[in-house]
């Protein structure tokens, strides 16, 4: 048999307080500072950027729907990345923030001309294969942030 025993030492509340205002903070300005970075990254200019690349601006919706908002299930954390919705919004597809970051292959069918589903014997719309190659934007972002990010943790709760 193993005994053990132990002490509850309660933590004080004004500690508790101080380490929740000062996460919030930190990670508030973290995930801004990763947003900001995001953005500034695309350059405005015709035409795909190179593979590997950050997107190209070409209206600047896509910047716009990188979001940095509050984790509204915890609210004790904050995500940073595009909003499928602010995408679609922008005349884009909602896969095109995902297939831009990490690059792969989407299959969609093509749009047919007129309203409504194919009549019975009549051929189904062709398919169109897209692919893109990776032109990571929030990974970057982050890692551009980090050694910031390690200072400001130091100084949180105060």
């Amino acid at each position: 048999m193993l005994g053990v025993t132990g002490k509850l030492i309660p933590i004080p509340r004004a500690l508790l307080k101080a380490t929740d205002k000062g996460a919030y903070k930190t990670l508030k300005h973290a995930s801004l500072s990763i947003r900001k970075s995001a953005i500034d990254s695309m350059i405005e200019m015709e035409g795909p950027s190179r593979p590997g690349t950050p997107p190209h601006k070409h209206t600047g919706r896509f910047g716009k729907s990188i979001l940095a908002a509050e984790d509204e299930d915890t609210k004790q954390g904050w995500v940073v990345g595009p909003a499928y919705k602010l995408v679609k919004r922008g005349g884009r597809p909602p896969w095109l923030a995902h297939m831009l970051e990490f690059g792969g292959t989407f299959t969609r069918t093509k749009k047919r001309k007129g309203r409504g589903r194919p009549k019975q014997g009549e051929a189904p719309p062709p398919t169109l294969t897209v692919t893109y190659p990776a032109r990571p934007f929030m990974q970057p972002a982050l890692q551009r942030n980090l050694a910031r990010f390690h200072r400001d943790w130091k100084g949180a709760i105060s």
